[in-house]
């Protein structure tokens, strides 16, 4: 996959121009985010798949097409993955989708806060999904924020993803060197 691959499979998908262009500028920030973290964590020495990186950053949301923001709005990391499996992709891809929400969603949070998704862990695990991860939190809209603004948004949500979320932030921090 390269850039202009994942931007014709995106408006493919998007219902219409607005929605298409709000995921675009949302994907582009979050991109924009995750390489300047990729970059600091090469440079202290870890692999980072930076081309896969880069087009991951653009599908994050693709599922936001069919699920956008309300109730269901948590299902759009399944249903972006169900998109990209459906075109065939690299299960990485996937992958990035399901494990993007928050700072991460496991079993438990999916039971106490009654999610609608099935019941398993979403958790980032891989260097690629915890980069994106934490630079879509760091993302509101098109607009870049920091970690403090990200954990009082999250505090309405309890304290489990206010936790993870510090504790994400650290293991980036860490793996960038700082």
């Amino acid at each position: 996959m390269d850039e202009k691959q994942c931007i014709e499979l995106l408006k493919k998908y998007a219902p219409d121009e607005e929605g298409f262009k709000k995921v675009l500028e949302h994907s582009k920030a979050v991109q924009k985010v995750a390489l300047r973290i990729a970059e600091d964590i090469i440079a202290s020495g870890h692999h980072v798949d930076v081309k896969f990186l880069i087009c991951a950053c653009l599908l994050h949301d693709i599922g936001r097409f069919e699920c956008p923001p309300d109730k269901k709005s948590i299902s759009h990391g399944v249903k972006g993955a169900e998109i990209l499996r459906k075109e065939g992709l690299d299960e990485r891809y996937a992958l990035v989708c399901e494990r993007h929400i928050g700072s991460g969603i496991d079993e438990q949070d999916i039971e106490e806060q009654n999610f609608d998704l099935p019941l398993k862990d979403y958790m980032p695990k891989s260097i690629e999904e915890k980069i994106i991860c934490y630079a879509d939190s760091l993302i509101f809209g098109d607009k870049e924020v920091t970690i403090g603004q990200v954990i009082e948004r999250y505090r309405k949500y309890g304290k489990r993803l206010v936790e993870k979320t510090k504790k994400l932030h650290e293991e980036i921090e860490k793996l960038r060197g700082k």
